[in-house]
């Protein structure tokens, strides 16, 4: 059953015909030009004719085609949002910000225009356009753009003088706003304008059942037919006669009831002259720039049969078919379809972006081989397939990943994986290449492909990354048993990182050398315990404690081991490097006799053996080391020199050494 003209108003009030305006009358639109060439990313509103190249499409009989007018699945919310937060990146304070506004959605019941709308609170604008899109069958891309061409919401704007942000959304698409006459507050309202106009739209094609009785009859810009229409709405400016083709483009002068002339049409994106009026070839310059033309274009062969299956996402056909060497491409609304001998598959969304930055097919993707794919991990995303990478987008980040890294990531299970999605492109470190993952870091050099992630990479960046004092890694991390214990460890140029529990230590440069020289932790020392110290002391140097000893390394002396034993306490019992000793010179064993370890120091010597642990220093040092040291006739020192009323003695196996309060040094033989 019909329903009567006054029925409807109640929800979406008819625009007066000849009176609607604009922002403040039509001719005033042109202020508002900079806004406007600001939002498509011109950065002047100069009227030259040089900018009318971008209305050489234009067709005031054929403004859009009712196959795109009429079609309100063609953008979802989540695609209107992002499209809103690509135009207005940021909200300047006092301005309007469509992209975060919310607003409540009435329950509305069906009615002969839209299908029946169900109550919502505090909806975002991408919201309520895309259900009023879908209600009434209206292209949302044809909202956004009634948006931008009435009150530049889209790309945001400031106040006039003496409106408000609250004034502006209250007449977000113009809706009953005559150009001679104050706005109906009636009308007012974000919904009611997003509503009305997508109602309006339609309910200007005349649907069936609204004729009759009740009914206003649309029929002063009849399809098909010559008809004058009014360049401005000051008569005296003259009309054109024009063919209108379409529904759809009726229905634009039923909205704006005026046709560009042809100052306006020669300005491009500028301002015209007193008769100009802008709205219908604003809407025009919007639609072609932010969505593509409305031409016609073929599809057929294999893009065809990717298109008629996936048509309701990727629209229209916004070109012909292009032939690009090696396969053909053709553009969508919603997309892009490549077709090569590695298959035919659609491009679409932040991958395609990606794409065409990487050049495209003749760039270092290639073509693509896979169908975009829902990828899952810790948070969804998407993953597509070129003969050069793989384009990953997860979480706002688009990145591609190449070999070798992506064999690696193959290897680790992808984003399902400990390294998660990818953060950023592969980037080049010297000779080198990296890429930057969610929870760690793929690496490639001349030698392999390695992952540093977690404590391992932790430590790595703290001691300066690749420039660092660990350098780049020659192996992934690896599980080792040793001495009683488990633990990780990470190999890289200069040094290693080892994690045992809760602890992770580095061990890097010369110490790192002599450490893995005794077989790094399942070698002499052990696992390291402490990190690397330095000390002033006896000429400087640095040292670094092993679960099984200690190493030392001195500009003089070089780096040296000293296993856990005596000699290594007595040593640290005389204040290790920062002591009477000094850095360690050497160490091992000596089998001489009854055999023992030692260490050789800046300032003398520990000797350890059956017959006691012993420092020597001075003199009696230089005295037993001319008797032969542990291979002359003293042998092995029994204990640490004892001094006494001026009288310094030093037992051996074969005798002592004296030295006297004058400092004479004698040795004599055990009797």
């Amino acid at each position: 059953m019909g329903e009567n003209e006054s029925m409807v108003r109640a929800r979406a009030r008819e625009p007066r015909r000849g009176r609607r305006r604009g922002l403040r009358g039509l001719v005033a639109v042109a202020a508002g030009l900079a806004l406007v060439a600001a939002g498509v990313g011109l950065t002047t509103i100069n009227s030259s004719r040089a900018e009318a190249g971008v209305l050489s499409g234009f067709d005031p009989e054929n403004i859009i085609s009712d196959s795109v007018m009429f079609d309100g699945d063609t953008m979802t919310a989540s695609e209107i949002q992002t499209f809103l937060n690509g135009k207005q990146p940021s909200c300047t304070t006092g301005a309007t910000c469509l992209k975060s506004v919310k607003v409540d959605q009435p329950a509305l019941g069906a009615n002969l225009m839209c299908k029946a709308l169900p109550a919502r609170k505090g909806q975002t604008a991408a919201q309520v356009i895309a259900a009023v899109g879908r209600a009434c069958n209206v292209n949302p891309k044809v909202i956004l753009v009634m948006l931008q061409k009435e009150q530049t919401l889209v790309t945001g704007r400031k106040p006039y003088s003496g409106e408000t942000v609250s004034l502006i959304y209250r007449k977000a698409t113009g809706l009953g706003c005559p150009d001679t006459a104050e706005c109906d507050p009636a009308k007012y309202g974000l919904f009611n304008q997003l509503y009305g106009v997508a109602y309006w739209l339609v309910r200007y094609t005349t649907p069936p059942g609204t004729t009759g009785p009740g009914w206003t009859a649309f029929n002063w810009f009849p399809v098909g037919k010559p008809v004058g229409i009014l360049y401005n709405p000051n008569v005296v400016c003259g009309a054109k006669t024009l063919t209108i083709r379409n529904k759809a483009t009726a229905a634009l002068y039923y909205y704006t009831p005026y046709t560009p002339n042809a100052a306006a049409l020669a300005a491009g994106w500028g301002g015209g002259d007193s008769c100009s009026a802008y709205g219908n070839r604003n809407f025009y310059l919007y639609f072609t720039t932010w969505f593509g033309g409305k031409t016609t274009y073929t599809v057929s062969g294999a893009i065809g049969a990717v298109w008629k299956d996936q048509k309701g996402s990727l629209g229209s056909p916004i070109s012909a078919a292009t032939s690009v060497k090696g396969g053909t491409s053709q553009r969508f609304e919603q997309g892009t379809v490549y077709s090569s001998s590695a298959g035919t598959f659609r491009v679409s969304g932040p991958t395609l972006t990606e794409y065409l930055a990487k050049g495209g097919p003749t760039g270092s993707l290639g073509w693509p081989r896979k169908a975009m794919k829902t990828r899952t991990g810790s948070h969804a995303g998407t993953a597509q397939g070129f003969q050069g990478g793989t384009v990953y987008v997860s979480g706002g980040r688009t990145a591609t990943v190449t070999q070798p890294i992506y064999k690696k990531y193959i290897a680790t299970k992808y984003e399902l994986g400990r390294l998660g999605y990818p953060i950023a492109d592969v980037e080049k470190v010297g000779s080198n290449l990296q890429q930057r993952f969610e929870h760690g870091r793929i690496m490639s050099g001349s030698k392999g492909t390695w992952v540093v992630d977690g404590a391992s990479l932790d430590m790595w960046i703290r001691r300066g990354a690749e420039k660092g004092s660990l350098g780049w890694p020659t192996g992934d991390a690896r599980t080792v048993s040793a001495w009683g214990k488990k633990g990780v460890v990470q190999d890289f140029t200069s040094g290693s990182v080892v994690t045992r529990g809760s602890s992770t230590r580095s061990v890097t440069g010369e110490l790192a050398k002599n450490w893995r020289f005794h077989g790094g932790v399942t070698g002499a020392l052990g696992w390291p315990t402490t990190v690397a110290h330095s000390s002033t002391a006896n000429g400087s140097g640095w040292w670094q404690r092993f679960s099984r000893g200690v190493v030392h390394w001195s500009p003089k002396g070089g780096a040296h081991a000293l296993a856990s034993g005596k000699v290594r306490t007595r040593y640290e019992q005389r204040g290790g490097p920062d002591g009477q000793l000094g850095w360690l010179l050497q160490s091992g064993n000596d089998r001489t006799g009854t055999g023992g370890t030692f260490a050789v120091l800046q300032h003398g010597r520990v000797y350890s053996s059956r017959s006691g642990t012993a420092m020597m220093t001075g003199p009696i040092l230089t005295r037993w080391l001319k008797k032969g040291g542990t291979k002359g006739v003293l042998g092995w020192p029994r204990g640490d020199a004892i001094t006494s009323g001026g009288t310094t003695i030093q037992k051996f196996e074969g005798g002592r050494i004296t030295q006297s309060p004058s400092g004479k040094v004698a040795a004599s033989r055990q009797r």
